[in-house]
C-alpha cells in the first residue's frame, strides 16, 4: 500500500473560454487613472517636489570660453633669426603656425596644467583646510580641474581654437582661464627663446673652437717653420753661402736687372743673411691671427651671431581674439531641461501608481470573491 503524498495539488482556474477575456482599452485605462486621480496625482506632485529638491540643492557650474588664434607676425619676429641676414645660424625657422602649436601642445600638457594647479594652490578653493588631508589630491586635480580645462577647434576655421574652463565660481572661472592662457604663453615663449638661444651659443662655441685650433696649429707651424729656417742656416753657415748671388748660375737677370729663381734650389742657398733675417722677423711676430687663411671671416661671424638679441618680452605665442569673461548664467543644471523632465516623470510616475493600485485592488477583489 503506497503511503499518502504530502503534497496537495495546486487548484488551477480554467477559464470557459478564451473569447470569454475581454482585452484592455485606452477607456479602461483611463478610467482607472481617474478613478485613482488623487493617487496619480501624489505621484507627480512627489516628482515636482524632487525635482525642486534637486534644484535647489544642486551646485551651479558656470562656464567661460576665450577664442585663440596663431599669433601675429610682429610677436615673434625677433625668433626669426634667418631673416635678418643670418642664414648661416642652423635654426629652426619660426613661422606663426609652427609657435601656434607649441602653445596648444603646451596647454594639454598634463604637466603644465599640473604645474599651475600646483604654484596656485587650487586644492584650496576645491578642499577645505580641515580635508585636505583625507583627500586625494591627485583625484581632485583629475576629475576637478583637468576635466574642466578643454581645448577644442572650430570646425569652418580651423586656425581658430575655443578653450573653456568650468566651475562652481564665475568670476574664478574666467580669472584662471585668462590666467592659465597667459602661463601657458609665457612657458611657450621661455622654450621657444632656450631653443633659439641654445643653437646660438652652441653655434658661437663651435666658432670659437674653430679659431682656437687654428690659432695653436699656427702657432705649431711658425714653431716649425722657425726650425726649418735654422737647420738651413747651419747648411748655409757651413757652407759659406752668406748671399744667393754666390750662385749667378742658377738666376736669370731681366733687363731691369732684376734675379729671377728659375729653379727649385734648396732653402739654405738663399744665404745666412736672408735666412737670419727671416728667422729674426718670424721670431718676433706678435699673432698668427692675418697668416691664417679664413681666421677674419670666422671671427666675423662669431661676431655677427654675438650681436643677435632677442627680445623676449616682446615675444607671444599666442593671439587672444576673445579673452575669457564672466559668464552671466550657468551652464549645469540647466533648469528648463530638468523641470521638463520632471514634469514627464512625474506624469509617468502618477499613471503607474495609479495604474498599480488599480491592478492590486482588483487582484484583492478576484481573491475576495
Amino acid at each position: 500500500i503506497e503511503e499518502p503524498s504530502e503534497f496537495r495539488p495546486i487548484p488551477v482556474y480554467f477559464p470557459d473560454s478564451l473569447d470569454n477575456v475581454r482585452e484592455i482599452s485606452l477607456a479602461d485605462v483611463w478610467r482607472a487613472i481617474a478613478r485613482r486621480k488623487w493617487l496619480a496625482l501624489l505621484g507627480f506632485v512627489l516628482s515636482l517636489v524632487l525635482t525642486s529638491i534637486y534644484l535647489f540643492n544642486a551646485e551651479p557650474v558656470y562656464k567661460t570660453t576665450a577664442h585663440l588664434l596663431p599669433p601675429h607676425q610682429q610677436s615673434i619676429q625677433d625668433l626669426q633669426v634667418d631673416n635678418r641676414g643670418y642664414e648661416f645660424v642652423d635654426i629652426e625657422r619660426y613661422t606663426p603656425k609652427y609657435v601656434f602649436d607649441r602653445f596648444l601642445n603646451n596647454f594639454s600638457s598634463r604637466g603644465m596644467r599640473r604645474e599651475f594647479f600646483d604654484n596656485r594652490s587650487l586644492l584650496e578653493h576645491y578642499v577645505s583646510t580641515d580635508d585636505s588631508g583625507s583627500v586625494s589630491k591627485d583625484q581632485i586635480f583629475d576629475t576637478r580641474f583637468n576635466a574642466s580645462l578643454q581645448l577644442k577647434v572650430v570646425e569652418d576655421t580651423p586656425s581658430v581654437f575655443i578653450v573653456s574652463f568650468s566651475d562652481s565660481d564665475p568670476e574664478l572661472a574666467a580669472r584662471w582661464l585668462n590666467q592659465f592662457i597667459d602661463f601657458v604663453d609665457k612657458r611657450t615663449v621661455q622654450q621657444l627663446f632656450d631653443d633659439a638661444d641654445t643653437v646660438l651659443q652652441t653655434e658661437i662655441k663651435h666658432i670659437s673652437d674653430q679659431l682656437s685650433l687654428k690659432l695653436k696649429l699656427a702657432e705649431q707651424r711658425r714653431l716649425d717653420k722657425i726650425t726649418i729656417l735654422k737647420e738651413a742656416l747651419r747648411v748655409a753657415s757651413a757652407l759659406g753661402i752668406e748671399d744667393v748671388s754666390t750662385f749667378p748660375t742658377m738666376m736669370d737677370k731681366t733687363d731691369a736687372g732684376l734675379a729671377i729663381n728659375t729653379a727649385q734650389v734648396p732653402l739654405y742657398m738663399r744665404g745666412t743673411h736672408a735666412l737670419e733675417t727671416e728667422i729674426s722677423v718670424i721670431e718676433s711676430r706678435k699673432s698668427d691671427e692675418p697668416f691664417i687663411s679664413g681666421f677674419r671671416d670666422l671671427q666675423e661671424r662669431r661676431t655677427l651671431i654675438e650681436m643677435i638679441s632677442i627680445d623676449q618680452a616682446s615675444l607671444s605665442a599666442v593671439t587672444v581674439d576673445d579673452p575669457a569673461r564672466v559668464p552671466y548664467r550657468a551652464e549645469k543644471p540647466r533648469k528648463r531641461m530638468i523641470v521638463m523632465l520632471g514634469v514627464v516623470l512625474g506624469i509617468i510616475a502618477g499613471i503607474f501608481l495609479a495604474l498599480a493600485a488599480e491592478f492590486l485592488f482588483g487582484v484583492r477583489r478576484e481573491s475576495a470573491r
